[in-house]
């Protein structure tokens, strides 16, 4: 039995897949293999977990996600009540793709059930650099230097997207071993964004006087066209609307804490009407009947001015 947890999803991701496929291969069979990702039907698991082997050594149950907040603790004790039932002959995996601090009641009660508990390390500073050289490496790309820095900023946010970005850069050249100059590349890697649009989000819930100041520096710079800044608002909505729908997935708790607080001050339906204000507004944008700027700061001015203080 394995509680497997880290920080980076894609990571984490990677090494349940690769744990999975060793527990798949030592059984000789993948009849034996059931996974669960919607965990709300504890009755289900439960008889899964207790089940005998068909046709091989044992089984493998994999629980994707559990809830690690608040909101989860009536799963969380579904989840292990069902894993104490299960067979001996049963071999549990528990996926987290967030980290599970020790106090967690999942981690305390999967130790207590004698779990095996995997942290998952992000690569950080130099070694964060180190994977960076690796992937290139393994793809075989010959890249400009200047590019290096580029994909380690792809990186530190997110080690999938690094993954698609290179495999992004592998079609382009058309000899193997072809140089990939610095202006290509930057054509070709998708910007990241600047940690400006997350201030900028936040502030809508917590600091709405200062949105209009946050939005005129993001807009002066030129690599932050204003439908950069509606996406990241629009992933920040569904993200909140989904928490509000209890299907938010597992987060870290310092995140669901946050996001809790803003789902609270906003609602879930003022959320869904703003996710529907943006979806508009960019469609507008994209066919000429708006000016962009101007149509994204009225917007955001108008979501700000219904948090605001004076507003409540």
């Amino acid at each position: 039995m394995v509680l497997l947890h880290g920080e980076d999803r894609y990571l984490v991701t990677e090494a349940a897949l690769s744990l999975r496929t060793q527990l798949v291969e030592e059984m000789g069979s993948e009849l034996g293999l059931e996974e669960f990702r919607d965990l709300s039907d504890g009755d289900a698991i439960e008889r899964s977990l207790a089940s005998p082997p068909f046709l091989a050594l044992r089984r493998v149950v994999v629980l994707w996600d559990p809830q690690i907040g608040p909101r989860g603790t009536r799963e969380t004790e579904d989840v292990l009540r069902a894993i104490s039932h299960r067979a001996d002959s049963t071999a549990v995996l528990v996926v987290v793709r967030a980290v599970v601090p020790a106090t967690n009641n999942l981690h305390r009660g999967l130790r207590e059930l004698g779990a095996e508990v995997r942290l998952v390390p992000r690569p950080k500073g130099a070694a964060l650099r180190h994977h960076v050289d690796q992937q290139v490496r393994a793809r075989g790309l010959n890249l400009a230097a200047q590019l290096s820095p580029k994909l380690v900023e792809v990186a530190a946010e997110s080690l999938g997207r690094l993954e698609m970005e290179l495999d992004k850069l592998a079609l382009y050249p058309e000899r193997p071993g072809e140089l990939i100059s610095e202006e290509v590349g930057s054509r070709l890697l998708t910007p990241v964004p600047p940690r400006e649009l997350y201030r900028l989000t936040d502030a809508i819930f917590d600091a709405p006087s200062r949105v209009g100041r946050l939005l005129a520096g993001l807009l002066s710079r030129p690599e932050v066209p204003p439908q950069l800044v509606i996406g990241a608002l629009a992933r920040a909505l569904r993200d909140l609307i989904a928490m509000a729908d209890g299907g938010s997935g597992a987060i870290p708790s310092w995140k669901a804490e946050r996001m809790s607080r803003q789902l609270r001050r906003a609602g879930a339906p003022r959320l869904q009407r703003w996710l529907v204000a943006l979806a508009d507004l960019d469609w507008e944008i994209r066919v000429g009947r708006r000016d962009a700027v101007q149509g994204l700061e009225a917007l955001l001015a108008q979501m700000a001015a219904e948090l605001s203080p004076r507003a409540a």
